[in-house]
Protein backbone atom coordinates (compact mmCIF):
# COMPACT_ATOMS: atom_id res chain seq x y z
CA UNK A 1 0.00 0.00 0.00
CA UNK A 2 1.42 3.15 -0.88
CA UNK A 3 2.51 6.42 1.19
CA UNK A 4 -0.55 8.58 1.46
CA UNK A 5 0.22 11.63 -0.64
CA UNK A 6 1.97 9.73 -3.07
CA UNK A 7 0.43 10.21 -7.25
CA UNK A 8 -1.38 6.77 -7.29
CA UNK A 9 -3.27 8.20 -4.26
CA UNK A 10 -4.45 10.68 -6.24
CA UNK A 11 -4.16 8.94 -9.79
CA UNK A 12 -2.22 11.49 -11.23
CA UNK A 13 1.56 12.19 -11.71
CA UNK A 14 2.41 15.53 -9.79
CA UNK A 15 3.08 14.47 -6.01
CA UNK A 16 1.72 16.79 -3.42
CA UNK A 17 0.51 16.15 -0.09
CA UNK A 18 -1.91 18.77 0.43
CA UNK A 19 -4.06 20.70 -2.18
CA UNK A 20 -3.74 23.76 0.11
CA UNK A 21 0.00 23.70 0.46
CA UNK A 22 2.01 24.42 -2.09
CA UNK A 23 5.58 24.02 -0.26
CA UNK A 24 4.19 20.61 -0.80
CA UNK A 25 4.95 19.88 -3.84
CA UNK A 26 7.58 18.00 -4.81
CA UNK A 27 10.60 19.21 -6.38
CA UNK A 28 10.53 17.96 -10.08
CA UNK A 29 13.61 16.38 -12.02
CA UNK A 30 17.01 18.74 -11.72
CA UNK A 31 17.65 20.58 -14.85
CA UNK A 32 19.29 23.79 -15.30
CA UNK A 33 16.78 26.92 -15.58
CA UNK A 34 17.45 30.36 -16.65
CA UNK A 35 16.12 33.41 -13.95
CA UNK A 36 13.16 34.96 -15.71
CA UNK A 37 13.68 38.61 -15.98
CA UNK A 38 10.07 40.55 -16.44
CA UNK A 39 11.36 43.88 -17.61
CA UNK A 40 13.89 41.75 -20.68
CA UNK A 41 10.28 40.18 -21.93
CA UNK A 42 8.92 43.80 -21.44
CA UNK A 43 11.84 45.55 -23.28
CA UNK A 44 11.52 42.84 -25.99
CA UNK A 45 8.04 43.22 -27.03
CA UNK A 46 8.23 47.43 -26.33
CA UNK A 47 10.62 46.83 -28.80
CA UNK A 48 9.01 44.83 -31.91
CA UNK A 49 5.64 47.03 -31.02
CA UNK A 50 7.94 50.41 -31.50
CA UNK A 51 8.96 48.86 -34.51
CA UNK A 52 5.84 47.98 -35.80
CA UNK A 53 4.12 51.46 -35.39
CA UNK A 54 7.20 53.07 -37.23
CA UNK A 55 7.02 50.95 -40.07
CA UNK A 56 2.70 51.81 -39.48
CA UNK A 57 3.46 55.34 -39.44
CA UNK A 58 5.68 55.11 -42.54
CA UNK A 59 3.03 52.86 -44.53
CA UNK A 60 0.41 56.25 -43.04
CA UNK A 61 2.65 58.60 -44.63
CA UNK A 62 3.74 57.03 -48.23
CA UNK A 63 0.49 54.98 -49.05
CA UNK A 64 -2.19 56.44 -47.11
CA UNK A 65 -1.18 60.24 -46.83
CA UNK A 66 -0.91 60.87 -50.25
CA UNK A 67 -4.55 60.78 -50.63
CA UNK A 68 -4.96 63.85 -48.55
CA UNK A 69 -6.87 64.52 -44.72
CA UNK A 70 -9.93 64.51 -45.74
CA UNK A 71 -10.00 61.22 -48.06
CA UNK A 72 -7.91 59.28 -45.41
CA UNK A 73 -10.37 60.17 -42.77
CA UNK A 74 -13.50 58.66 -44.46
CA UNK A 75 -11.55 56.19 -46.03
CA UNK A 76 -10.27 55.32 -42.24
CA UNK A 77 -13.82 55.78 -40.94
CA UNK A 78 -15.65 53.52 -43.41
CA UNK A 79 -12.78 50.79 -42.36
CA UNK A 80 -13.61 51.03 -38.90
CA UNK A 81 -16.78 48.93 -40.02
CA UNK A 82 -15.00 45.73 -40.84
CA UNK A 83 -12.47 45.72 -38.61
CA UNK A 84 -14.78 45.96 -35.39
CA UNK A 85 -16.75 42.93 -37.22
CA UNK A 86 -13.64 40.41 -37.41
CA UNK A 87 -12.35 41.98 -33.79
CA UNK A 88 -16.05 41.12 -32.45
CA UNK A 89 -15.46 37.58 -33.94
CA UNK A 90 -12.01 37.29 -32.41
CA UNK A 91 -13.10 38.62 -28.86
CA UNK A 92 -15.91 35.65 -29.05
CA UNK A 93 -13.29 33.13 -29.74
CA UNK A 94 -10.51 34.01 -27.37
CA UNK A 95 -12.17 35.17 -24.51
CA UNK A 96 -12.61 31.20 -23.22
CA UNK A 97 -9.34 30.81 -23.21
CA UNK A 98 -7.68 34.32 -23.31
CA UNK A 99 -4.58 35.03 -24.74
CA UNK A 100 -2.06 37.38 -23.25
CA UNK A 101 -2.53 41.17 -24.52
CA UNK A 102 0.47 42.16 -25.62
CA UNK A 103 0.64 39.18 -28.41
CA UNK A 104 -2.52 39.75 -29.50
CA UNK A 105 -1.66 43.76 -29.77
CA UNK A 106 1.46 42.60 -31.62
CA UNK A 107 -0.82 40.28 -33.80
CA UNK A 108 -2.80 42.90 -35.16
CA UNK A 109 0.37 45.86 -35.55
CA UNK A 110 1.85 43.30 -37.84
CA UNK A 111 -0.93 42.54 -39.55
CA UNK A 112 -1.52 46.41 -40.07
CA UNK A 113 2.10 47.44 -40.66
CA UNK A 114 4.32 44.56 -41.18
CA UNK A 115 2.82 42.52 -43.40
CA UNK A 116 1.37 45.45 -45.48
CA UNK A 117 5.47 46.95 -45.79
CA UNK A 118 6.93 43.31 -46.96
CA UNK A 119 3.77 42.96 -49.28
CA UNK A 120 4.72 46.37 -50.87
CA UNK A 121 8.02 45.58 -51.34
CA UNK A 122 8.19 41.96 -52.02
CA UNK A 123 5.00 42.14 -53.91
CA UNK A 124 6.31 44.78 -56.83
CA UNK A 125 9.34 42.31 -57.81
CA UNK A 126 7.22 39.08 -57.53
CA UNK A 127 4.94 40.77 -60.08
CA UNK A 128 7.79 41.83 -62.64
CA UNK A 129 9.01 38.78 -62.24
CA UNK A 130 6.11 36.68 -62.66
CA UNK A 131 4.26 38.97 -65.82
CA UNK A 132 5.98 38.08 -69.05
CA UNK A 133 7.74 41.18 -70.83
CA UNK A 134 4.92 41.09 -73.74
CA UNK A 135 2.21 41.12 -71.22
CA UNK A 136 -1.08 43.39 -71.88
CA UNK A 137 -2.30 45.14 -69.43
CA UNK A 138 -5.21 42.71 -68.00
CA UNK A 139 -2.93 40.19 -68.44
CA UNK A 140 -0.57 41.74 -65.93
CA UNK A 141 -3.36 42.35 -63.73
CA UNK A 142 -4.88 38.91 -63.93
CA UNK A 143 -0.94 37.84 -62.64
CA UNK A 144 -0.70 40.63 -60.20
CA UNK A 145 -4.44 39.68 -58.41
CA UNK A 146 -4.34 35.94 -58.50
CA UNK A 147 -1.01 34.99 -58.76
CA UNK A 148 1.21 37.50 -56.99
CA UNK A 149 -1.16 39.06 -54.17
CA UNK A 150 -2.52 35.39 -52.49
CA UNK A 151 1.63 34.22 -52.78
CA UNK A 152 2.85 37.40 -50.82
CA UNK A 153 -0.32 38.63 -49.19
CA UNK A 154 -0.49 35.21 -47.35
CA UNK A 155 2.94 34.61 -46.84
CA UNK A 156 3.75 37.94 -45.40
CA UNK A 157 0.62 37.17 -42.94
CA UNK A 158 1.56 33.59 -41.62
CA UNK A 159 5.42 34.89 -41.03
CA UNK A 160 3.57 36.24 -37.92
CA UNK A 161 2.54 33.45 -36.87
CA UNK A 162 5.89 31.83 -37.46
CA UNK A 163 7.73 34.48 -35.54
CA UNK A 164 5.04 33.46 -32.30
CA UNK A 165 5.89 30.14 -32.48
CA UNK A 166 9.68 31.01 -32.66
CA UNK A 167 9.11 33.55 -29.28
CA UNK A 168 7.42 30.89 -27.46
CA UNK A 169 5.28 28.01 -28.30
CA UNK A 170 3.00 28.83 -25.27
CA UNK A 171 1.25 31.42 -27.44
CA UNK A 172 0.10 28.91 -29.67
CA UNK A 173 -1.07 25.96 -27.79
CA UNK A 174 -4.11 25.14 -29.71
CA UNK A 175 -5.77 25.17 -32.75
CA UNK A 176 -8.29 28.04 -31.03
CA UNK A 177 -5.16 29.96 -30.23
CA UNK A 178 -3.58 29.55 -34.15
CA UNK A 179 -7.19 30.94 -35.49
CA UNK A 180 -7.22 34.23 -32.61
CA UNK A 181 -3.48 35.11 -34.06
CA UNK A 182 -4.45 34.63 -37.64
CA UNK A 183 -7.56 36.29 -37.60
CA UNK A 184 -6.19 39.14 -35.86
CA UNK A 185 -3.17 39.80 -38.27
CA UNK A 186 -5.28 39.32 -41.58
CA UNK A 187 -7.84 41.97 -39.64
CA UNK A 188 -5.03 44.31 -39.04
CA UNK A 189 -3.99 43.56 -43.19
CA UNK A 190 -7.52 44.19 -44.38
CA UNK A 191 -7.96 47.41 -42.20
CA UNK A 192 -5.34 49.02 -43.71
CA UNK A 193 -5.71 48.01 -47.35
CA UNK A 194 -9.49 48.74 -46.85
CA UNK A 195 -8.10 51.87 -45.93
CA UNK A 196 -6.32 52.31 -49.42
CA UNK A 197 -9.61 50.84 -51.01
CA UNK A 198 -11.98 52.86 -49.70
CA UNK A 199 -10.01 56.02 -50.45
CA UNK A 200 -9.24 55.26 -54.13
CA UNK A 201 -12.78 54.57 -54.27
CA UNK A 202 -13.66 58.22 -52.62
CA UNK A 203 -11.44 59.93 -54.99
CA UNK A 204 -13.04 58.14 -58.06
CA UNK A 205 -16.79 59.42 -56.57
CA UNK A 206 -15.27 63.10 -55.96
CA UNK A 207 -13.94 63.14 -59.72
CA UNK A 208 -16.89 61.72 -61.78
CA UNK A 209 -19.48 63.46 -59.37
CA UNK A 210 -21.75 60.05 -58.18
CA UNK A 211 -20.88 58.17 -55.13
CA UNK A 212 -21.71 54.69 -56.58
CA UNK A 213 -18.08 53.48 -56.83
CA UNK A 214 -17.52 54.21 -53.12
CA UNK A 215 -20.37 52.43 -51.76
CA UNK A 216 -20.25 49.64 -54.43
CA UNK A 217 -16.84 49.46 -52.94
CA UNK A 218 -17.84 49.66 -49.52
CA UNK A 219 -20.46 46.86 -49.87
CA UNK A 220 -18.05 44.11 -51.55
CA UNK A 221 -15.33 45.19 -49.10
CA UNK A 222 -17.04 46.30 -45.98
CA UNK A 223 -20.21 44.50 -45.71
CA UNK A 224 -20.02 41.74 -47.58
CA UNK A 225 -16.24 40.02 -47.26
CA UNK A 226 -15.45 41.70 -43.58
CA UNK A 227 -14.37 38.17 -43.06
CA UNK A 228 -12.36 37.47 -46.39
CA UNK A 229 -8.64 38.19 -45.48
CA UNK A 230 -9.86 36.00 -41.76
CA UNK A 231 -10.81 33.36 -43.35
CA UNK A 232 -8.08 32.88 -45.87
CA UNK A 233 -5.17 32.86 -43.20
CA UNK A 234 -7.11 31.57 -40.48
CA UNK A 235 -6.46 27.76 -42.00
CA UNK A 236 -2.78 28.46 -41.48
CA UNK A 237 -3.48 28.94 -37.92
CA UNK A 238 -5.63 26.50 -37.65
CA UNK A 239 -2.96 24.08 -39.10
CA UNK A 240 -0.25 25.30 -36.62
CA UNK A 241 -2.34 25.20 -33.77
CA UNK A 242 -3.15 21.58 -34.36
CA UNK A 243 0.85 20.65 -35.12
CA UNK A 244 1.12 22.69 -31.46
CA UNK A 245 -1.37 21.02 -29.64
CA UNK A 246 0.49 17.06 -31.04
CA UNK A 247 3.49 18.89 -30.39
CA UNK A 248 4.92 17.44 -33.54
CA UNK A 249 7.63 18.86 -35.79
CA UNK A 250 6.06 17.43 -39.08
CA UNK A 251 2.89 18.15 -38.57
CA UNK A 252 3.93 21.95 -38.21
CA UNK A 253 5.62 21.83 -41.77
CA UNK A 254 2.77 19.81 -43.08
CA UNK A 255 -0.26 21.19 -41.90
CA UNK A 256 1.43 25.18 -41.43
CA UNK A 257 1.80 24.62 -45.62
CA UNK A 258 -1.30 22.82 -46.65
CA UNK A 259 -3.08 25.45 -44.23
CA UNK A 260 -1.11 28.29 -45.79
CA UNK A 261 -1.62 26.43 -49.62
CA UNK A 262 -5.80 26.04 -49.10
CA UNK A 263 -5.52 29.76 -47.96
CA UNK A 264 -3.99 31.12 -51.04
CA UNK A 265 -5.88 28.82 -53.18
CA UNK A 266 -9.08 30.52 -51.40
CA UNK A 267 -7.79 34.20 -51.83
CA UNK A 268 -6.82 33.35 -55.66
CA UNK A 269 -10.46 32.55 -56.19
CA UNK A 270 -11.77 35.05 -54.73
CA UNK A 271 -9.35 38.00 -56.55
CA UNK A 272 -10.02 35.57 -59.49
CA UNK A 273 -13.72 36.24 -59.51
CA UNK A 274 -13.67 39.48 -60.92
CA UNK A 275 -11.93 38.42 -63.83
CA UNK A 276 -15.02 36.03 -64.96
CA UNK A 277 -17.93 37.36 -63.87
CA UNK A 278 -20.07 38.87 -66.75
CA UNK A 279 -20.70 42.67 -66.02
CA UNK A 280 -24.32 43.13 -66.96
CA UNK A 281 -24.29 47.38 -67.37
CA UNK A 282 -28.30 47.24 -66.43
CA UNK A 283 -27.37 46.10 -62.94
CA UNK A 284 -23.30 45.44 -62.74
CA UNK A 285 -23.42 44.01 -58.93
CA UNK A 286 -25.67 41.25 -60.11
CA UNK A 287 -23.40 38.98 -61.54
CA UNK A 288 -21.20 38.97 -58.75
CA UNK A 289 -23.78 38.68 -56.03
CA UNK A 290 -25.26 35.32 -58.06
CA UNK A 291 -21.56 34.20 -57.37
CA UNK A 292 -20.95 35.12 -53.81
CA UNK A 293 -24.34 33.65 -52.49
CA UNK A 294 -23.38 30.35 -54.66
CA UNK A 295 -19.83 30.14 -53.93
CA UNK A 296 -18.14 32.37 -51.47
CA UNK A 297 -20.54 32.52 -48.71
CA UNK A 298 -21.10 28.95 -48.43
CA UNK A 299 -17.09 28.40 -47.68
CA UNK A 300 -17.69 31.40 -44.83
CA UNK A 301 -20.05 29.89 -43.45
CA UNK A 302 -18.16 26.29 -43.42
CA UNK A 303 -15.44 28.27 -41.78
CA UNK A 304 -17.23 29.81 -39.29
CA UNK A 305 -18.92 26.17 -38.50
CA UNK A 306 -15.51 25.29 -38.19
CA UNK A 307 -14.55 28.00 -35.30
CA UNK A 308 -17.76 27.21 -33.66
CA UNK A 309 -17.26 23.61 -33.26
CA UNK A 310 -13.43 24.42 -32.07
CA UNK A 311 -14.68 26.90 -29.43
CA UNK A 312 -16.88 23.90 -27.94
CA UNK A 313 -14.11 21.89 -28.27
CA UNK A 314 -12.63 24.01 -26.13
CA UNK A 315 -14.65 23.65 -23.54
CA UNK A 316 -15.43 19.94 -23.58
CA UNK A 317 -11.50 19.77 -23.19
CA UNK A 318 -11.68 22.38 -20.38
CA UNK A 319 -14.23 20.33 -18.36
CA UNK A 320 -12.36 17.24 -18.92
CA UNK A 321 -9.35 18.07 -17.78
CA UNK A 322 -10.36 20.24 -14.76
CA UNK A 323 -12.65 16.87 -13.99
CA UNK A 324 -9.50 14.86 -13.89
CA UNK A 325 -7.72 17.46 -11.69
CA UNK A 326 -10.88 17.52 -9.53
CA UNK A 327 -10.84 13.43 -9.03
CA UNK A 328 -7.32 13.83 -8.23
CA UNK A 329 -8.23 16.50 -5.10
CA UNK A 330 -7.22 19.54 -6.67
CA UNK A 331 -10.50 21.14 -7.28
CA UNK A 332 -14.00 20.98 -6.04
CA UNK A 333 -16.73 19.57 -8.32
CA UNK A 334 -18.58 23.29 -7.86
CA UNK A 335 -15.25 25.18 -8.86
CA UNK A 336 -14.83 22.58 -12.09
CA UNK A 337 -18.16 23.86 -12.80
CA UNK A 338 -17.16 27.41 -11.74
CA UNK A 339 -14.65 27.51 -14.12
CA UNK A 340 -15.91 25.63 -17.09
CA UNK A 341 -18.94 28.43 -17.55
CA UNK A 342 -18.10 31.69 -18.19
CA UNK A 343 -21.19 33.23 -16.69
CA UNK A 344 -20.04 31.77 -13.59
CA UNK A 345 -16.59 32.81 -13.91
CA UNK A 346 -18.28 36.28 -13.93
CA UNK A 347 -20.36 35.83 -10.88
CA UNK A 348 -16.74 34.19 -9.30
CA UNK A 349 -15.07 37.61 -10.21
CA UNK A 350 -17.82 39.74 -8.75
CA UNK A 351 -18.47 38.32 -5.56
CA UNK A 352 -14.54 38.25 -4.84
CA UNK A 353 -14.62 41.97 -5.83
CA UNK A 354 -17.04 42.47 -3.16
CA UNK A 355 -13.78 42.16 -0.89
CA UNK A 356 -11.52 43.99 -2.77
CA UNK A 357 -9.52 44.67 -5.86
CA UNK A 358 -6.50 41.65 -4.76
CA UNK A 359 -9.15 38.93 -4.18
CA UNK A 360 -10.78 40.00 -7.36
CA UNK A 361 -7.25 40.11 -8.83
CA UNK A 362 -6.49 37.00 -7.34
CA UNK A 363 -9.86 35.37 -8.80
CA UNK A 364 -8.97 36.42 -12.24
CA UNK A 365 -5.80 34.94 -12.28
CA UNK A 366 -7.17 31.76 -10.49
CA UNK A 367 -9.45 31.42 -13.44
CA UNK A 368 -6.61 32.30 -16.33
CA UNK A 369 -4.14 29.71 -14.82
CA UNK A 370 -6.97 27.01 -13.87
CA UNK A 371 -7.69 26.99 -18.09
CA UNK A 372 -4.68 27.71 -19.02
CA UNK A 373 -3.63 24.00 -16.62
CA UNK A 374 -6.45 22.66 -18.62
CA UNK A 375 -5.26 23.33 -21.91
CA UNK A 376 -1.80 22.45 -20.75
CA UNK A 377 -2.51 19.18 -19.35
CA UNK A 378 -4.41 18.10 -23.04
CA UNK A 379 -1.59 19.03 -24.61
CA UNK A 380 0.54 16.84 -22.59
CA UNK A 381 -1.99 14.01 -23.13
CA UNK A 382 -1.85 14.01 -27.22
CA UNK A 383 1.75 14.91 -27.03
CA UNK A 384 5.39 14.21 -26.08
CA UNK A 385 5.86 15.28 -22.61
CA UNK A 386 8.91 17.07 -21.27
CA UNK A 387 10.48 18.30 -18.32
CA UNK A 388 9.62 21.94 -19.33
CA UNK A 389 5.77 20.77 -19.78
CA UNK A 390 6.18 19.52 -16.48
CA UNK A 391 7.57 22.58 -14.59
CA UNK A 392 4.89 24.43 -16.34
CA UNK A 393 2.14 22.55 -14.67
CA UNK A 394 3.70 22.37 -11.57
CA UNK A 395 3.82 26.38 -11.87
CA UNK A 396 0.21 26.63 -12.56
CA UNK A 397 -0.83 24.46 -9.77
CA UNK A 398 1.26 26.05 -7.32
CA UNK A 399 -0.38 29.90 -8.77
CA UNK A 400 -4.00 28.27 -8.16
CA UNK A 401 -2.97 27.21 -4.66
CA UNK A 402 -1.50 30.58 -3.94
CA UNK A 403 -4.77 32.63 -5.56
CA UNK A 404 -7.13 30.45 -3.25
CA UNK A 405 -5.18 30.87 -0.37
CA UNK A 406 -4.72 34.62 -0.98
CA UNK A 407 -9.06 35.08 -1.92
CA UNK A 408 -9.76 32.86 1.18
CA UNK A 409 -7.20 34.67 3.52
CA UNK A 410 -8.91 38.08 2.30
CA UNK A 411 -12.46 37.12 2.07
CA UNK A 412 -13.19 35.73 5.87
CA UNK A 413 -14.06 37.93 8.53
CA UNK A 414 -11.94 39.17 10.67
CA UNK A 415 -14.03 38.68 13.83
CA UNK A 416 -16.47 36.14 14.25
CA UNK A 417 -19.78 37.50 13.70
CA UNK A 418 -21.52 38.41 17.61
CA UNK A 419 -23.82 36.01 18.51
CA UNK A 420 -27.45 37.54 18.56
CA UNK A 421 -29.64 38.57 21.84
CA UNK A 422 -32.01 36.50 23.55
CA UNK A 423 -35.18 37.70 23.78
Amino acid sequence: MTAPGTAADYGYDVDRTDPQAPGHLRPGAARRTRRRRPWVQLLVWGGAIAALILVAAGVWFFTIRPLGTGTALVAFTAALVPVSLVLAAVWWLDRYTPQPRITLVYSFVWGAAGSVALTFVIGGAVTWWITPQDAGENTANFLAAVVQAPLVEESMKSSGLIALLIWGRRFIGGPIDGVVYAMLIAGGFAFTENVLYFGRAFQQAQASGTVDAFWQTFLLRGLLSPFAHASFTSLCGLGLGIAAERRSLMLYFGLGVGGLSLGMCLHALWNGSTFFIEVDQAAPMSGFLRYYLAIQLPLFLLLAGIMTFLRLREKRIVRTQLSAYGRAGWFAPREVDMLVSIRARRRAEKWASAHGAVPRTAMHDLILASVDLAITRHGVLHGKPTAKTRERERELLERITADRRLIGALSRPVAPAAPAADG
